[in-house]
């Protein structure tokens, strides 16, 4: 997880998804038109929220910072930005981590909004006063990937890198970064460098299983991934079953995924999964309510795959009405998959 942590205000790492999501506490974002839906996937903006009894800052201060938020999550990004502004006005004086919060939101309506320049030199304000967080500096270098800036970009993730070099999620999610931007060897560096991290650790083995797997190195991926399992970490049976999954084990991925399914961590990914080998096996009604279970959830980052999921089993099932109506909202919320435009047409003769 992504973390900005303060005294009085705890932060959380959030994927996009297709509309705005809550747990407590925290904020997700809704996804914008393609040009810009990698690069914001990958930039897990992150936001924070007051909590109760922080006396030492100014009232009004917090009071506009919610406001923002409000804005910000209503999708009203000019106006989430002048809120903001007018917080920061109502500082006592000093950069606190009130105003270090606020300049995190306000970076993230500006990005929302367009203004990616603007943004950047929010960041870059933030580097200067949260300099020990390397947050801010993956941030910043994703937006200047995303503008085709790759050496300001490749800068800004080493500083990251630097500031937290055991941060195995980091260096995939540059990796995610980079090579979705058509920068796959500057991305694989980040990948090879997280593999020489000297790690023993059960974590460590679960992240190098991930990265192996994302190299294609199955082997190493399977032989790091097994001894995470075998030391309880509970992720590592999903990474397992997808390797066992691309070779058509189906039987061990499917107990491995059930296994998965039942813990706290269960992810929409994994049910997803779990619904893509029950389509493969001929179990629609197994697989349909495997993808509704993962649209369930508060937190979904794959929701494409899962309402795909979702029509395909159900037109197995000769449930058309049902999944016409879903890919309709499908076509309206991912207007640039063509498949599923066509798809839609067909169904509407049914």
């Amino acid at each position: 997880m992504l973390l900005l942590f303060s005294k009085c205000f705890y932060s959380i790492y959030f994927i996009i998804t297709q509309h705005y999501l809550y747990t407590k506490n925290s904020i997700f974002v809704k996804i914008v038109p393609m040009r810009k839906r990698i690069i914001i996937f990958l930039l897990t903006l992150t936001l924070s929220v007051s909590a109760v009894g922080c006396g030492k800052y100014n009232q009004s201060e917090i009071e506009l910072r919610d406001k923002g938020v409000a804005a910000l999550d209503s999708g009203d990004y000019d106006n989430a930005i002048d809120l903001f502004n007018q917080a920061l006005g109502k500082s006592i004086g000093k950069v606190t981590d009130l105003e270090i919060d606020i300049n995190y939101y306000k970076a993230a309506a500006q990005f929302k909004a367009g203004y990616f320049k603007e943004a950047a030199k929010t960041y870059s304000y933030l580097i200067r006063y949260d300099k020990d967080n390397y947050e801010a500096y993956f941030l910043r270098g994703s937006i200047y990937a995303d503008e085709g800036e790759i050496g300001e970009a490749i800068s800004d993730y080493d500083s990251a890198v630097a500031i937290d070099e055991k941060n195995y999620l980091l260096y995939i999610q540059i990796y995610d970064n980079l090579n979705a931007l058509g920068y796959t060897d500057q991305g694989l560096v980040y990948l090879n460098d997280a593999l020489k991290v000297s790690d023993k650790s059960a974590n460590g083995k679960y992240y190098k299983g991930r990265i192996y797997y994302l190299l294609g190195q199955t082997e190493e991926a399977t032989s790091n991934l097994q001894a995470a399992v075998d030391k309880d970490i509970i992720e590592a049976k999903l990474y397992l079953a997808k390797i066992y999954q691309d070779a058509g084990d189906f039987e061990k991925a499917q107990a491995l995924l059930e296994e998965y399914a039942e813990s706290d961590e269960v992810t929409s990914d994994a049910l997803a999964t779990l619904g893509d080998i029950e389509m493969a096996s001929g179990n629609y009604e197994s697989a349909l309510g495997y993808y509704q279970a993962g649209l369930t959830l508060d937190s979904i980052d794959n929701m494409p795959s899962l309402m795909k999921g979702q029509v395909a089993a159900l037109e197995k099932l000769d449930r058309y009405a049902e999944a016409k109506d879903i890919l309709t909202q499908y076509v309206e919320n991912y207007p640039d998959d063509e498949a599923a435009a066509k798809e839609l047409i067909f169904l509407q003769t049914r």
